[in-house]
């Protein structure tokens, strides 16, 4: 069981059951969660005080190696099927959800961000090495997504201040466990670019159909 090998396993799109394994197992992961606040001015008194908004799930985000020296390959085609994790789904206009498999541990998520650092080069300049940095935000399936409605009322419109990484693709697959609702979300705020949503933006949050 040691030389199991990480893979990714895309959960649902034009891509569904497509598996994406590792060249390597990660050297690291880190799963990180954070609680939110929001700043409230007092009348009379000076600063403001901090108040707690909700909890933020965690992301997850793996450090990854690929080497194409054994073969003088350029790397970058070794790593294309993984950054196609991160493109936009023909059939679900947002990136897909994914599941990351290694040994025991499972996480499912989309892919927010995926960084590059080539560490080799041939002699013509072209790459034989690179670490990637994966970072995935949370992706919750069906019936958890609606145990979650059933508990906290979500048939009424929420709001939600859009954090540094985050994108309106990103909160549809969180709040509605469905990446094409991001066009619900837009409707409801008068967006025409939502590429063009800056960090710290506020959303309001329509209720799903299931609540209509």
């Amino acid at each position: 069981m040691s030389d199991m090998k990480g893979k990714f396993i895309v959960l649902d799109g034009e891509r569904k059951g497509t598996e994406v394994p590792l060249q390597f197992n990660p050297s690291n992961y880190t799963v990180e969660e954070s609680n939110e606040f929001g700043e409230k001015k007092l009348m009379g008194l000076k600063g403001v005080i901090h108040q707690f908004t909700g909890s933020k799930h965690a992301d997850l985000t793996l450090e990854l190696l690929f080497d194409a020296t054994d073969d003088g390959e350029d790397v970058r085609k070794r790593i294309e099927p993984l950054l196609r994790l991160g493109a936009i789904d023909r059939e679900l206009h947002a990136p897909p959800p994914c599941r990351f498999v290694w040994g025991p541990f499972g996480f499912d998520g989309i892919v927010s961000q995926i960084k590059r650092e080539f560490t080799y080069f041939y002699h013509d300049g072209t790459p034989g090495r690179v670490k990637l940095t994966v970072t995935l935000k949370p992706y919750r399936p069906p019936e958890e997504v609606k145990a979650a409605l059933d508990l906290h009322s979500s048939d009424i419109s929420k709001e939600r201040v859009l954090a540094e990484g985050d994108s309106i693709f990103l909160m549809a697959a969180r709040e509605y466990n469905a990446p094409g609702e991001w066009r619900r979300i837009a409707e409801a705020n008068g967006i025409d670019d939502p590429l063009a949503l800056l960090p710290g933006t506020r959303l309001l949050l329509p209720p799903g159909e299931e609540n209509e």
